[in-house]
């Protein structure tokens, strides 16, 4: 006699049992655990209006970042696995297909030792460089950061890579560096379909595995030929999907990438353009292009060097006042 299968879906739940667990999640997010910031109730991206903005990675999301190239897209989604391996001691899992493991692993090393990438690539490594690297190495080797480069995986490949990586290492959050680069496990005429596939399969691996996925996309060249060169939803390649399918959605742009003598270099914005669970807003960070990192500044040193710049903020800012009536202490 063979045992009966389990179900595939879960039995439909009373509200009142969905309420104490809504509660619970409410009470949790008032009284957060020590080293995490009020109003954070998912894993932190290390920069802390965008955090204060979107409550975090949350479990069972998906959080998609998007640019034009060269913009900064791997140089974010780097900062956030960053923050959470090295610093926080959380076991994170980088799918990356836009460069190889060792330019992905570069790229960490340049920007936690705060050494020049080009030094470390170019062999000019000075002194000063090799006795940071020297300090940072053994910080970064001991972190629970696991990347993998395929040179091409479809989204079954991605999944069954994700599950044994829960199991045997507690993976806590998935890093998914280029949509457009996975292959589509069914051939479609249309391309928008087959990307529309792949956001869809990453949202479901999220909320099956109820950890949150954060994920790169492209942008068309629309933006480019917008005042301003700044982005919106509608600009997001080969897929409406995403726009349908994420949870949270940001777009970045950088001025001085358009612009080399704009009083903005050194800056980018983070547009929040989506959020399932809150307001949208802008969030502006420093860019420091040589170490290949994206930095927290705070509004008031925003104030200091552009007051134009920090003026981008207000509606991020007003929501957060209601929320924290004291603002946290700066990093």
């Amino acid at each position: 006699m063979t045992d009966t299968p389990p179900p595939l879906h879960e039995e439909p739940s009373h509200i009142g049992h969905l309420l104490e667990e809504a509660l619970d999640h409410a009470e949790a997010a008032g009284t957060p655990t020590e080293g995490q910031q009020r109003g954070v109730v998912g894993l932190e991206t290390g920069f802390e209006y965008l955090d204060w903005l979107i409550g975090g990675l949350e479990p069972g999301t998906l959080t998609v970042v998007a640019s034009r190239p060269s913009i900064g897209r791997t140089t974010f989604l780097s900062d956030v696995a960053r923050r959470n391996a090295i610093r926080n001691q959380q076991p994170v899992l980088v799918f990356t297909f836009e460069e190889s493991t060792e330019a992905f692993i570069m790229r960490v090393l340049s920007a936690e030792a705060r050494v020049a990438r080009h030094h470390i690539r170019g062999g000019l490594m000075t002194d000063d460089d090799w006795t940071r690297l020297a300090k940072t190495v053994p910080v970064v080797a001991s972190a629970p950061l696991f990347i993998q480069s395929p040179g091409r995986a479809d989204m079954r490949f991605i999944a069954d890579t994700t599950r044994d990586m829960i199991e045997e290492h507690d993976v806590q959050l998935i890093v998914v560096d280029g949509i457009q680069d996975i292959r589509p496990g069914k051939r479609s005429d249309l391309r928008e379909r087959e990307v529309g596939d792949i956001v869809r399969d990453l949202k479901t691996l999220a909320r099956e595995l109820n950890i949150p996925v954060l994920a790169s996309s492209h942008l068309n060249r629309a933006a480019e030929r917008r005042w301003g060169n700044r982005p919106e939803l509608d600009d997001l390649r080969e897929s409406g999907a995403i726009t349908f399918a994420a949870d949270t959605i940001i777009l970045l742009h950088r001025e001085d990438a358009y612009e080399l003598d704009t009083p903005r270099a050194g800056e980018a914005d983070l547009f929040v353009a989506k959020n399932r669970q809150g307001p949208t807003g802008t969030v502006v960070v420093a860019f420091q292009g040589h170490y290949g990192r994206f930095v927290h500044i705070s509004k008031e040193d925003l104030e200091s060097i552009n007051a134009e710049a920090a003026k981008s903020m207000p509606p991020a800012s007003d929501w957060l006042k209601d929320v924290f009536p004291k603002p946290p202490p700066a990093q």
